[in-house]
């Protein structure tokens, strides 16, 4: 290996722009060993590592001014500080992910059961968590309450779908437009409760996708009234509310009048 290279050679072995390579210069943070004929700047085989090491610490970010401070000390501390608060910086970074992998997988598999699959199920869910309110009240949702409860990476409102429930009773009378409650719905847990909070049981449910295109909802009767009758065919008996979560919404041309998708879920046993 030869002992000094050019600034072109440099750019070259480390994949630094030739104009990086003179800005680090003006500034101190890496000044060519020596200055040849003609102003050539030349590097040494011994800048190797520093050169090195700029380079990973600028890929973590670390800021050009405070890399030039830690690199001037006498001990590793700052470099040390450096690294483990890029790491902590990391951890969080993967644990959004994994909670973004998260959501899309739910988005995802929500999304297939309602829009593309016509047929009732009968599913074992897990336990999901709801926040709700009695529906007809004349207040709405404490929205301070909904942003204590979405606080957190979980971000949870983010991955809930707005839905209403009818009471067992009303399911069994044909009432499928007279609802118990009103909120949002998630299989992502909250990060806190509040009043308005519940955890569901995981349990067996009689799922079915439903396309609404009118504003009235008519669609739900016969949906609804599919669901009862495969209930009725299956000799499964009703154990609570129904719950109909608003999954998707698309414009379809027109924004005020869009085409929705919902989830109806009846737990029964």
């Amino acid at each position: 290996m030869k002992e000094f290279y050019t600034i072109g050679e440099i750019s070259k072995i480390f994949n630094i722009p030739s104009a990086t390579l003179r800005y680090y210069d003006s500034i101190g943070l890496l000044c060519p060993w020596e200055i040849g004929e003609n102003n050539y700047r030349y590097y040494s085989k011994a800048q190797f590592e520093i050169i090195s090491m700029i380079m990973f610490m600028r890929t973590i970010n670390t800021p050009i001014k405070k890399l030039q401070n830690i690199l001037n000390e006498k001990t590793a501390d700052g470099v040390l500080e450096e690294l483990k608060s890029c790491e902590s910086s990391i951890d969080e970074k993967i644990y959004e992910l994994e909670q973004l992998k998260q959501k899309i997988g739910i988005f995802n598999k929500n999304i297939e059961a309602t829009c593309y699959n016509p047929k009732i199920t009968l599913e074992k869910l897990p336990k999901m968590y709801m926040m709700s309110k009695p529906f007809g009240d004349e207040d709405e949702l404490d929205i301070d309450e909904i942003i204590k409860t979405t606080i957190g990476v979980g971000k949870w409102a983010n991955t809930a779908g707005i839905i209403s429930t009818i009471t067992k009773e009303n399911l069994q009378k044909g009432r499928f437009h007279t609802y118990e409650r009103y909120g949002y719905l998630s299989e992502i847990p909250f990060s806190r409760k509040n009043k308005y909070t519940k955890i569901l049981p995981a349990g067996q449910f009689v799922c079915y996708g439903m396309k609404v295109s009118s504003v009235e909802h008519f669609e739900a009767d016969e949906a609804y009234a599919k669901m009862l009758r495969y209930i009725k065919r299956n000799k499964l008996k009703i154990r609570g509310s129904a719950i109909e979560r608003n999954v998707l919404d698309l414009y379809s041309g027109n924004k005020n009048n869009p085409t929705m998708y919902f989830r109806i879920y009846i737990p029964v046993e």
